[in-house]
């Protein structure tokens, strides 16, 4: 074998594979949605025989190690960034003006301004309800990734793709994404509180659509040109790992409550 003929690991992602991904990149986004939602549906069923064990090794376990390898490869010298610029330029000229300006509803939702305004909202819905203690865990869960995903940003510095159709800008850093790591903490959480208080009939609607949403605003990001492909991936990890933790102290919350009243 010549050397030329080697297999080179080190440019996997391959552009290649950039240039066809967005060329087909709204199949990808209906084929996501689908996946999430039929993934979800089949883990509602299953909920029972699931411990708290398998949500944790299943998202945290794999969210950890993908976000860490997501970083080591952001670099200049790696593949990643060529993966990423490829795609975004893709992209751009595979969709529609008029199926992108679309994209601008789901990126709307995990803005500053909708999520400040849903976050005190809830926080004194949760307070007239009597229930302190969710909302103290609930505006941590929406500042603690606000905080969380600043520090990350300012530790990678990686600058934001530039923009072909001049739809939408932002400024900042652009790894992690804080719109897919809201969304996925926001939303996340606001299902959590739903799924904890509200009557079962909204269960499983609103899981649903918080799953719609949690994949369809982080994909918006790249559609319209402000984030890469590994900016969202990233996102989502670093907000799946801090949605787990603060889960983890509402369910603790609860637990502490339930020991309390039978003392």
């Amino acid at each position: 074998m010549t050397p030329s003929s080697t297999p080179a690991w080190t440019d996997f992602p391959s552009t290649d594979l950039a240039l066809w991904l967005g060329q087909h990149g709204l199949a990808f986004w209906a084929l996501g949605c689908l996946s999430a939602l039929a993934l979800t549906g089949l883990l509602w069923r299953l909920r029972r025989r699931l411990g708290p064990g398998a949500l944790w090794f299943g998202a945290a376990l794999p969210a950890a190690l993908l976000l860490a390898a997501l970083a080591s490869q952001i670099g200049p010298g790696h593949a990643l960034p060529r993966f990423d610029e490829a795609l975004t330029a893709s992209l751009a000229r595979s969709v529609p003006p008029t199926t992108l300006a679309w994209f601008t509803v789901p990126t709307w939702l995990g803005n500053p301004a909708p999520v400040a305004v849903l976050a005190v909202l809830v926080a004194l819905w949760l307070g007239w309800r009597r229930q302190r203690a969710l909302a103290g865990i609930w505006l941590l869960a929406v500042i603690g990734n606000t905080v969380l995903n600043w520090g990350l940003k300012q530790l990678f510095a990686r600058q934001r793709p530039t923009p072909l159709d001049g739809l939408l800008h932002e400024t900042g850093y652009s790894f992690p994404s804080g719109h897919a790591s809201g969304v996925l903490v926001t939303y996340g959480t606001l299902a959590y509180l739903v799924l904890r208080l509200a009557p079962a009939r909204w269960h499983l609607p609103v899981l649903l659509a918080t799953v719609l949403l949690v994949v369809s605003a982080p994909m918006s990001r790249v559609f319209l040109q402000v984030h890469y492909a590994s900016d969202v991936l990233a996102g989502l990890c670093s907000g799946t790992l801090w949605l787990l933790l603060c889960l983890r102290a509402c369910s603790m919350s609860r637990t502490g409550r339930v020991g309390a009243q039978s003392g």
